[in-house]
């Protein structure tokens, strides 16, 4: 019955809100609340269940997933026992969780995924994917079959791991993806299609791709080139349904790529870049950028998704590439390590980022 409705809530979400597109146009985006998280200085992806509004950060620094309420933005409970910054970033944990019933399921070091107690925070089971020294990096869900695929994007040769959710038991790994000569990057899945897309930053070391993954055979089905001489470094990717297109956020600086899911053009857009995550907001009609070494400094972009223009570009700390938005009151948020710049420490304001925080963006 839940994912039923989980389902539902994602095609509500990719149709509805309609009424707010013009007003969507004009807006500005500002910094207009912080939520204080002690000691948050190493961050990878954040994640918001849509139909409950609980953002869950993967939080290195507090070797923990912090649970955010983005309904009334609190900061709920840190749920610890993972690796923690370990040597470098590829060797760290944890990377990204998503929620599937009264679990927690979130990707860790070394080559693991580990299932959480959402009622006690226990972690009550890890998955080994069988590497030893390197992590389990992004991931993707798919909700309608409770299938939970991780990304070991840093070992010599990538490879996918894939879980039952259900069951709690691994399924497959191994999955190897030699031509991946950079590694994997972001995925997402298709509730329409019931498909993963999974972002290769380079194909046997020229332009990369989307690849569409069918999680039932785990095999690829379909693959989105990127054009010759394409720069863009793919990083993580956001689903439009309505418009049946995937906003690719590149590393590669001043850029931003936009896949047509119809006809497989890739547009590159000169917007940004430096870009690690990525969200999109239907209702507003939104994509989200987290550029933190782009052409214009760490910034949140944000791009109008009907014309493909930079409409705003609120100021973030250094360093910040992570973002989500909360569909419902199209909030966005992004984790910023402690700082004591003027944007985000003003008492007047009631924002405060000294020691680690989230920073709540919202249009104006």
């Amino acid at each position: 019955m839940e994912s039923k409705h989980r389902l539902v809530t994602l095609f509500i979400a990719a149709t509805s809100f309609a009424w707010l597109a013009s007003a969507a146009q004009a807006v500005e985006y500002h910094i207009i609340k912080t939520i204080p998280v002690p000691g948050l200085h190493t961050v990878d992806f954040s994640t918001i269940d849509q139909q409950t509004g609980i953002m869950f950060v993967s939080d290195r620094s507090n070797k923990s997933i912090d649970v955010v309420d983005t309904n009334s933005d609190k900061l709920l409970r840190q749920y610890g026992g993972f690796k923690g910054v370990f040597t470098q970033l590829e060797t760290s944990g944890p990377n990204i969780a998503y929620q599937d019933g009264d679990t927690i399921w979130a990707t860790d070091a070394p080559g693991q995924i580990r299932a959480v107690d959402e009622k006690t925070g226990r972690i009550k089971d890890t998955i080994n994917c069988g590497d030893t020294l390197w992590r389990i990096d992004g991931a993707a869900m798919d909700y309608k079959d409770h299938i939970f695929m991780g990304e070991s994007a840093d070992t010599p040769i990538p490879y996918l791991c894939w879980v039952n959710t259900k069951t709690g038991k691994l399924i497959e790994t191994g999955k190897w993806m030699p031509e991946a000569t950079a590694g994997l990057e972001g995925s997402v899945w298709d509730p329409a299609t019931d498909m993963i897309y999974l972002a290769l930053p380079e194909v046997h070391h020229g332009p990369g791709a989307v690849y569409v993954i069918d999680p039932h055979t785990r095999k690829v089905v379909k693959e989105y080139r990127q054009p010759p001489g394409d720069e863009c470094e793919a990083g993580g990717i956001s689903l439009n349904l309505e418009q049946q297109e995937i906003l690719i956020g590149c590393d590669h600086k001043g850029q931003t790529d936009v896949l047509d899911l119809k006809t497989g053009k890739v547009t590159e857009l000169p917007i940004l870049g430096g870009t690690d995550q990525t969200a999109f907001d239907p209702g507003m009609h939104m994509y989200f950028v987290a550029s933190r070494r782009g052409s214009m400094g760490p910034v949140l972009g944000v791009i109008d998704s009907r014309t493909h223009k930079l409409v705003s570009h609120p100021k973030t700390a250094k360093l910040t590439h992570a973002v989500a938005v909360n569909h419902s009151n199209h909030k966005v948020y992004l984790p910023m390590i402690g700082n004591d710049e003027a944007f985000d420490n003003d008492p007047a304001k009631g924002l405060s980022c000294l020691h680690g925080c989230i920073g709540v963006y919202a249009p104006e």
